[in-house]
């Protein structure tokens, strides 16, 4: 069984469903960690990382995600919880007005089996921003509701979860991690795989 430090339950079932296709047990640890300040996103996966590791005392996963808009070179980069609870949709949709509206989310997760012994995955999903929101109050999580991925006309928040699961920046840095381990079979890593 694999621990993933996390408080959000989104993270949490997405990536549980994806260890799930390789035989791979998880179970969420809800811990509070510090996330610090930094435009790299290994750093913050890897500083929550050594946080829970320090507490639970065992290998896990920690993960940080973020979003991207081309036109600002980035921004909202590693904070895009801050920016939507400072400005939300509607500051969001305001500065993406006139502008290219293309942009990528970007998933990364620290597979840490001691503070010493790391190894990082990442997923990318590329898109654009929608011109409204879609489904408010649906229960997805923020960016869902006006990020549309390439190659689709619904945004991220109408697609079920096994679409979800099939495409997401999330999904792909999970896969790549699951394979990793399946390929390597570390002893001692995880209970069973």
């Amino acid at each position: 069984m694999l621990t993933f430090a996390t408080g959000n339950s989104h993270k949490f079932q997405e990536i549980k469903a994806i260890c799930q296709e390789y035989g791979i047990e998880l179970r969420q640890e809800k811990l509070e960690l510090e996330e610090i300040s930094s435009l790299d996103a290994k750093k913050i996966a890897l500083h929550k990382a050594r946080q829970a590791f320090e507490i639970l005392k065992q290998p896990l996963i920690a993960e940080d995600t973020g979003f991207y808009f081309k036109a600002f070179k980035g921004f909202p980069g590693t904070m895009p919880k801050r920016v939507y609870e400072s400005i939300g949709y509607a500051g969001i949709l305001k500065l993406l007005k006139g502008e290219n509206r293309e942009a990528y989310s970007q998933c990364t997760i620290c597979l840490m089996e001691s503070p010493e012994n790391y190894k990082f995955f990442e997923g990318r999903l590329e898109g654009s921003i929608t011109e409204k929101v879609v489904k408010p109050k649906a229960d997805v999580m923020p960016y869902e509701r006006i990020f549309t991925p390439q190659g689709y006309k619904k945004a991220m928040g109408e697609l079920s979860r096994k679409e979800k699961n099939e495409i997401s920046h999330r999904a792909i840095a999970a896969r790549k991690m699951a394979e990793w381990l399946k390929e390597k079979a570390i002893h001692g890593l995880v209970d069973s795989i």
